[in-house]
């Protein structure tokens, strides 16, 4: 960087909000933003439980609603997130982002009403997508907001503490939902929201200070609809390719869209004036590498919060309300240990916290990827709370080490990038896992159908056998041909045989996905080592580097 842009640079520097010696400020930003955050994470758990009800409520001549209907609810309201992320950067410098905060606290307050009133599901999902508009940006302002209010050396703590509503309520929301779904109605799901929404927003109105950078920056139209297509393309692909099949025309044209657009937004964003998404903060180093280590990381983790209801209420037959009370020592134990990060986070740095979480979280996904189907509830909601302490070490801590060191006034273009690329992965890692699941369980399914067909396999043999006992029986009952008997038997005797062998495989499946997420937790312990170390070293480096800097642009004024 020239000395003269340094000097220009320096200038447009946004003080943070406290410098007016209200010490305060911090803790009611932070009380303000955990508002808004809970809200809604916990709305897209606890509407997560409602799907099968809804897919009756709208059925129509007696018949459930389809999957693929009622799969539109979750999804316009994905696509909605992955339009607007990107855009509260540019929309926080341009209009303000108290004024941003606030009309998304908003929007999704309102969106949330008029779901729980909507009379059709085709009004359902067009409420859901206005949610997810006001949701896109509350996690990308809501850390712009923190990360501005609290001095560097409490930004460890501050997070930690943040972070308990993000691990708190997708543990609690299935609870919360699933007893509203189980003992009153569907709609009061959406009511949560109501009274936390209009708290937040007087909260914030009276307690929030206005950070608009007054920027002239035009808006990046070509940005905008390059990352609009790319996003939602990428993303429905992703929510819908285990439905559809991950082969079919309409998911690989959808992929090759959403691959095309978001290559050439890459090109477009390095070349802009103004760009929506600054993707030149990935030219520094700390930001790249903590953002791979958080994509790696949200992948392996979030595995859990997917898989385990599936296996609990598929195969255990849990109703909702049971599955979301044995998830709540995951909620428990990161509720805990996510503070506790933080504040070690000033004191380590992020580079040992992750890499301990990616250790925890290897050992305890091993666990996981042998559970059977008379796992004990005890034995699992014990590997559930390991879990939560390694989300407890990793989840935020990566989220603090890629925003460490960056200015103010990147922070919005920052946590925008942040947030927009770790939804995107999240989807991925869940379809993925699901897609393991699917396509394992058909492996298993049709080698134990070939084995049946073989009689030299112990499955075949059996198959013989029970098919030779039940043509005896069905001849002396029904007094029918030897031939239409046997025909019989053997549709009976591979229903018996096989019968019991799905749920076998169903679990196996889930060993498998686990499996993988395991790789995925020592990839992320081992990139941990690529984070800078204990802060007061990078503390001291950087203060040498903001010596020179300083030097430099005095020399350079006296010149002018």
């Amino acid at each position: 960087m020239e000395p003269v842009s340094q000097v220009n640079e320096l200038q447009q520097e946004a003080p943070s909000p406290q410098v007016n010696g209200d010490r305060g400020y911090k803790w009611r930003v932070m009380f303000s933003v955990i508002f808004g955050t809970f809200m809604f994470v916990l709305d897209t758990t606890a509407v997560n439980v409602a799907i099968p009800t809804m897919q009756k409520v709208f059925g129509t001549a007696g018949h459930p609603a389809s999957v693929d209907a009622v799969d539109g609810v979750l999804t316009a309201y994905i696509l909605a997130l992955g339009i607007i992320t990107p855009l509260a950067g540019y929309l926080s410098d341009r209009f303000g982002i108290k004024r941003m905060y606030l009309l998304s606290l908003g929007m999704f307050t309102l969106g949330s009403i008029l779901c729980s009133l909507s009379p059709s599901l085709v009004w359902l999902t067009i409420f859901r997508a206005l949610q997810g508009l006001g949701g896109g940006m509350l996690g990308p302002l809501g850390i712009s907001l923190l990360f501005s209010a609290f001095p560097e050396k409490e930004r460890g703590l501050a997070f930690g503490i943040y972070g308990i509503p993000l691990v708190f309520a997708p543990a609690s929301g299935p609870i919360l939902g699933g007893y509203i779904v189980q003992y009153l109605d569907w709609r009061y799901i959406f009511w949560i929201n109501v009274p936390i929404g209009i708290l937040g927003i007087i909260l914030g109105a009276l307690w929030l200070r206005e950070m608009k950078r007054g920027t002239s920056a035009k808006l990046d139209v070509p940005g905008i609809m390059l990352a609009t297509v790319g996003s939602a393309t990428l993303l429905y692909a992703i929510q819908r390719g285990s439905t559809l099949g991950w082969g079919s025309t309409t998911i690989l044209a959808l992929l090759s869209v959403g691959i095309v657009c978001l290559i050439a937004f890459f090109f477009v964003e390095m070349r802009a004036k103004d760009p929506l998404l600054d993707l030149r903060l990935f030219g520094k180093r700390t930001f790249a590498f903590a953002n791979i280590v958080g994509w790696v990381s949200t992948i392996a983790l979030f595995g859990s919060e997917f898989l385990v209801p599936i296996y609990l209420q598929t195969l255990r037959g849990l109703t909702p309300l049971q599955t979301g009370l044995l998830l709540l020592p995951l909620a428990i134990a990161s509720g805990i240990v996510t503070p506790l990060a933080g504040a070690l986070y000033n004191r380590l740095g992020g580079r040992w916290l992750i890499a301990a979480g990616g250790l925890v979280l290897a050992i305890n996904t091993w666990n996981f990827a042998h559970i059977t189907l008379t796992t004990s509830y005890t034995y699992i909601m014990v590997l559930l709370a390991i879990r939560g302490i390694a989300l407890g070490l990793i989840l935020q801590t990566t989220l603090t080490a890629a925003l460490t060191g960056l200015k103010p006034m990147q922070l919005p273009r920052a946590s925008s990038l942040l947030t927009a690329t770790r939804t995107i992965f999240q989807s991925f890692g869940v379809a993925m896992l699901g897609t393991i699941v699917t396509n394992q369980v058909t492996v298993y399914n049709n080698a134990s159908l070939n084995d049946l067909k073989n009689p030299a396999t112990a499955l075949g043999h059996e198959f013989v056998v029970k098919v030779q006992q039940l043509t005896a029986i069905i001849q002396q009952q029904q007094h029918v041909p030897a031939q239409i008997a046997a025909q019989i038997a053997a549709k009976a005797a591979a229903g018996q045989l096989l019968g019991p062998l799905i749920p076998l495989h169903f679990v196996q499946g889930i060993n498998d996905a686990y499996t993988v997420t395991f790789v995925l937790s020592l990839l992320s312990a081992v990139l941990a080592f690529t984070l800078p170390g204990r802060p007061r070293k990078e503390q001291a480096r950087q203060g040498e580097e903001q010596e020179e800097q300083t030097a430099t642009v005095a020399a350079t004024e006296s010149g002018l």
